[in-house]
This record gives C-alpha cells, sequence and structure tokens, in this order.
C-alpha cells in the first residue's frame, strides 16, 4: 500500500513504536473432540436468563471525573508554549506518567520541558491524529455516562478501592489504556475505528486494530483497570494461572459491564463467540489431553494468552487469546458452585487450582 500525506508521515514516525506479534508453535488438535452445541449456550441465546449481576445499586451511583487532556494540549493552534504549571496544577502526577511513560519526551520538571511539549503539539503527525480522534471524540457524554455506571458497580463490588479519574489523551500509537494509582488513561488515538487508515500503515494486523473502535473504549479501560490492581500479585507461573487471572478479569467485567454483551468484554465477534461456545468441549479435551494447563513454555503462553488471529494448531475459526475464554468459564462455573464468594473474594483468591478444583469445570460431552 503506498502511502501518501499526512497519514504517510505519521506511519513513518510512529511505526517503530509497533511490536511484531510472537511466533506461535503448532499444535494437534485431537480429532477425537466431538464439537456439540451445550445446553447453557441455547439457554443464553433465547435470553430467558435473569442477570444475576444486575444488583440494586439503591441510588449510590457515582460521577467520575473525566479530563480532555487531548483539548487541553492541542486545542490552540497559534504555535504559543503551553502553560506547563497550569497541566501540572490540572493533571498532576499523571501528567509526568504521560510525558515520560507514554510519550517519552521528558519530565515536566526538566529545563526545557516545555519546549519539548510544544514540538509534539505543533508536530504535524500528532496534530493529524488529534484531528481525526475529534470526529468521533468531539462528544464523550455517552462514553462518559457508560463509565459512571461501570464505575458504580465497581464501587459497589469494591467499596474501599480508588475510583479514578479519567483521563483522554493522544498517546501517538503508544497506549490505549493507561492506569496508575488514581487516574485512568485513555489514547483516544487507539479508538479511531477498525478501517482508519493510518493503522494498517504503521504494521498493525487486522487481527489488532479491528478492536481499535469508539465502542471499545469501555471495556478496555475497565479491563485495564481491573488488571492494574490485580497483575502485580496474581500468580504467572503457568498456562492455568495466566487462564485464571484473565478469566477472574472478565468475570469482574460481567459484574461491573452489566448490560454489556460478552462479545464486547472479550473483544470477539458473533462467529468467534459462536464457535467457542460450540468448541468449548473439544478446546477443553485437547488442553487437557497435550498436558497444557501446567505448561511454563513461553512460546506455548503467548500462543494461548496473547492477540492472535487464531490458535495455530486448532481450527482456523478460533480466535486468539483463547485462554482467556476459557478461564472466564471456569471462573463463571467456580462462582455459580460457590455462590456465597463476594467478587472481592474471588478476586483476592491466589490459588488458581483451587479455583479449577472447586469449579467442578467439565464441559459437556
Amino acid at each position: 500500500m503506498q502511502k501518501t500525506g499526512l497519514h504517510a508521515k505519521v506511519a513513518d514516525l510512529l511505526g517503530r513504536l509497533i511490536d511484531g506479534y510472537s511466533a506461535i508453535i503448532p499444535a494437534i488438535f485431537s480429532p477425537k473432540c466431538a464439537i456439540l452445541i451445550s445446553s447453557c449456550f441455547l439457554l443464553l441465546a433465547t435470553g430467558c436468563t435473569t442477570n444475576p449481576h444486575a444488583v440494586d445499586l439503591n441510588g449510590a451511583e457515582l460521577t467520575v471525573e473525566l479530563k480532555r487532556l487531548d483539548e487541553d494540549l492541542f486545542q490552540d493552534t497559534t504555535g504559543i508554549q503551553v502553560d506547563v504549571s497550569a497541566l501540572q496544577g490540572k493533571y498532576g502526577e499523571f501528567l509526568r506518567d504521560y510525558t515520560v511513560g507514554v510519550l517519552r519526551i521528558g519530565d515536566p520538571v526538566d529545563p526545557g520541558f516545555a519546549f519539548s511539549l510544544s514540538q509534539f503539539t505543533s508536530d504535524a503527525s500528532m496534530r493529524t491524529l488529534y484531528d481525526d480522534s475529534r470526529k468521533d471524540f468531539t462528544d464523550v457524554t455517552d462514553i462518559h455516562a457508560q463509565l459512571n455506571k461501570a464505575f458504580s458497580y465497581f464501587h459497589y463490588h469494591f467499596p474501599d478501592s480508588t475510583v479514578p479519574q479519567v483521563v483522554l489523551n493522544i498517546s501517538g500509537l503508544n497506549f490505549a489504556i493507561v492506569a496508575t494509582e488514581n487516574t485512568l488513561g485513555i489514547g483516544v488515538d487507539m479508538f479511531l475505528g477498525a478501517d482508519y487508515g493510518v493503522y494498517p500503515l504503521v504494521g498493525l494486523p487486522q487481527y489488532m486494530f479491528r478492536n481499535m473502535k469508539r465502542d471499545q473504549v469501555v471495556p478496555q479501560a475497565m479491563t485495564g483497570w481491573l488488571q492494574s490492581m490485580y497483575e502485580e500479585t496474581a500468580p504467572n507461573n503457568n498456562m492455568l494461572d495466566r487462564m485464571i487471572f484473565h478469566g477472574k478479569i472478565l468475570y469482574a467485567l460481567d459484574a461491573t459491564l452489566v448490560e454489556w454483551p460478552d462479545s464486547a468484554k472479550i473483544g470477539y465477534t458473533q462467529e468467534e463467540m459462536k464457535w467457542c461456545a460450540e468448541s468449548e468441549t473439544a478446546v477443553w479435551a485437547h488442553i487437557i489431553e497435550q498436558q497444557l494447563l501446567y505448561s511454563t513454555d513461553q512460546l506455548l503462553l503467548n500462543k494461548w494468552m496473547n492477540q492472535a488471529p487464531f490458535i495455530a494448531g486448532i481450527p482456523k475459526q478460533s480466535p486468539g487469546r483463547l485462554g482467556h475464554w476459557v478461564g472466564w468459564q471456569i471462573v463463571r462455573r467456580y462462582m455459580k458452585e460457590h455462590p456465597e464468594t463476594t467478587l472481592q473474594d474471588l478476586m483476592a483468591t491466589k490459588a488458581p487450582q483451587e479455583i479449577l478444583s472447586r469449579s467442578r469445570y467439565k464441559p459437556a460431552k
């Protein structure tokens, strides 16, 4: 594809920021594994179930503080240097997290930082990203309302946890979500749509940028915030550890994104969701037969846990990150078997093997 105009400049300047995806090792998908549609899936398809997560908030809805760092940096087109002191007063420590960790242009306390920041905001490629993002993110009333509801449910289940301020920003195609101690940063330039022309130009494969769209902002933001709370203390030795960790995160999304479809929570298409439901028995049998649960092979873990067009070694209809989905089903089963367990209890549990054993997870044959 030929690169033209400002989008070409974006591609040239930012292509180096995009990581390649890991090589994956093929496995053998057992032909003995029959593919069946579970009765649970059929029941869900009828829409005849009651959502157990639709708790009564008792008027405890809250309003998340939402700030527009993207506008504060880019709205001024006069070329005047940005007022760093004003930004520090408004954004606090997050300004440093943003300029050092996301943009890598220096610390706000460094001499000459104002000039570096002005270079960033006046760069034509960055302004292209901002101008393009304005088409989708000038009005974020709906996103704010969705975050308010999600964090109201979050506060219901985690009353002693921090409800962050939300800061929309231009990340320079570096990070979609950045979570700090009390701030949730959202790079709106990472959600400009699957057909946004810059994404393929900078080397992103289609299976990645298809979820870089506006309706994924809230699910990915909540995922990022929940992961930031638990990932440092979670067991991370083998495939079971990672499956259960991501399964718990997705279950927490069940409880906080109460009105959202499962496909949005995990970022799958409807066809991929259908394949997972129909293939659950076969997938689990493959994991057991190939003795994958306790594997520490990094390439194998990457294959099952990372983004990919499909899982090598099993049918190509399979979605990437299939280990997340399987872990989700195990955790759901565990919580169904132990209704006395609170969401806080679940998230605090550091024994993936116990969750698997006590879940009695065994997909129907």
